[in-house]
């Protein structure tokens, strides 16, 4: 734990208006062995000095305090124990960020100190496993990329294996998680039905069956286990389940995508050409300051879509694209998504938005193009990958029935079609 303390001491903590002060006598997070006294609507531990800003009891501060922002607590279903990050905190944003270099499988689970959990906590790891806690399932919020990629990275090349595939549904779909057996399940409810977007990790048989009978008995829904892999889905047919291949996701070289080299890529170079002729070339990182911008291309490029749409399925398809994109360019962090903008002068040509899914597979999540620029696709895509020099391969998604866009994925020669599977009771 002394690692994760010496990541709490921050500049702005001589400022923090948070620590030591609350809005109830006998809060969650009392720090323990220390009473509160009431100053004005709140209360404040005994041992703050509010006048020197300044804990006078800190060379012999309670475990909770030494921690905080960092808790110990008890999942929502009660099912484990978790390291916890209290999102109240306004340095947690640069402590999160300050964790990704930090190995937290060797926290060794504190006997004693768990607390209640409360909304305000982020999931980090867990530390102990209680049992199944019933029919609770813990919500799952943006903020939880961490604790997700705990589980699912490096676990595969699949699209739905990285956290923004879920977490830019948010607008239709709620999300839940509750660790059975040691697996990492995750639930999704829409309307008033329950489904796992993916199967257990690690997957067995007898996780699912658990699923199933905490989905029968979420308002009766039934068990199915969306985006498995091809390995996957043959283990759970030797299980007795049924495994239907739904869809295929376009896995790329990358290398290949960024020299476009060879008679298979000579259409896309051309196009890049096409585009490089315009002036002032710009190609960067999507920031806070290009929201206007690619929000006003977006609605263009929506506008421009739905023109030459005569499909009931695709327009809807494309009102689920909106949406998505406008959660993408408002929370992109939050997401976990990685931007890049392509602008010709001052108008924003092409954006496009993705993720690492493993340490040698990117996953392109988005790439919306202004149509009054022919090649800005095919450019900000050959930029994209030669960016990504530490990745193998290019995960592009699958095509959801689009005859055109099944077209244009097919001229980049993937290296591999992904099957991608649902898993059923027989």
């Amino acid at each position: 734990m002394q690692k994760l303390i010496e990541l709490t001491k921050s500049e702005r903590c001589k400022d923090c208006k948070v620590c030591c002060r609350f809005p109830e006598q006998s809060p969650n997070l009392k720090p323990k062995g220390l009473n509160l006294r009431k100053t004005g609507d709140n209360f404040t531990c005994e041992a703050y000095d509010s006048e020197a800003c300044r804990c006078a009891a800190y060379a012999k501060r309670p475990f909770d305090c030494e921690i905080y922002p960092f808790a110990v607590a008890k999942s929502e279903d009660g099912a484990c124990t978790l390291l916890a990050l209290d999102s109240l905190c306004p340095n947690y944003e640069e402590i999160l960020n300050r964790l990704k270099e930090t190995d937290l499988s060797r926290l060794k689970y504190p006997e004693g100190a768990e607390i209640a959990w409360e909304e305000t906590f982020i999931p980090l790891r867990v530390l102990k496993n209680s049992g199944n806690g019933g029919s609770t399932l813990n919500t799952l919020s943006p903020e939880a990329g961490f604790f997700f990629k705990n589980y699912f990275f490096n676990t595969g090349r699949l699209s739905a294996l990285g956290f923004p595939y879920h977490m830019i549904w948010n607008h239709t779909t709620s999300y839940f998680w509750k660790i059975i057996n040691g697996s990492f399940c995750l639930f999704s409810k829409t309307g008033k039905d329950y489904s796992l977007p993916l199967p257990p990790l690690p997957y067995s048989k007898k996780t699912c069956d658990e699923c199933a009978i905490l989905l029968a008995g979420l308002n009766n829904s039934s068990f199915s286990a969306f985006n498995a892999s091809e390995e996957t889905a043959k283990q759970a047919e030797k299980d007795g389940f049924n495994a239907r291949r739904t869809s295929e996701e376009f896995l790329y070289k990358r290398s290949s995508l960024a020299d476009l080299k060879g008679d298979n890529y000579k259409a896309a170079r051309w196009l890049c050409n096409v585009f490089e002729k315009n002036s002032e070339i710009s190609f960067k990182e999507y920031g806070s300051s290009d929201i206007a911008a690619c929000a006003e291309m977006l609605n263009t490029w929506y506008n421009h879509k739905v023109e030459k749409t005569k499909y009931d399925n695709d327009l809807r398809l494309l009102g689920h694209s909106l949406n998505t994109n406008r959660a993408a360019l408002s929370i992109p962090e939050k997401l976990g998504l990685t931007g890049r903008v392509l602008r010709s002068g001052s108008t924003v040509a092409a954006y496009t938005f993705g993720s690492a899914i493993s340490e040698d597979t990117f996953c392109v999540y988005f790439e919306i193009t202004n149509p009054s620029f022919k090649g800005a696709g095919q450019f900000i895509f050959r930029e994209l990958c030669r960016e990504l020099i530490a990745c193998k391969y290019i995960n592009t998604m699958g095509h959801d029935g689009i005859e055109g866009l099944k077209t244009a994925k097919e001229l980049y020669k993937p290296a591999e079609k992904l099957g991608v599977y649902t898993i059923t009771i027989k």
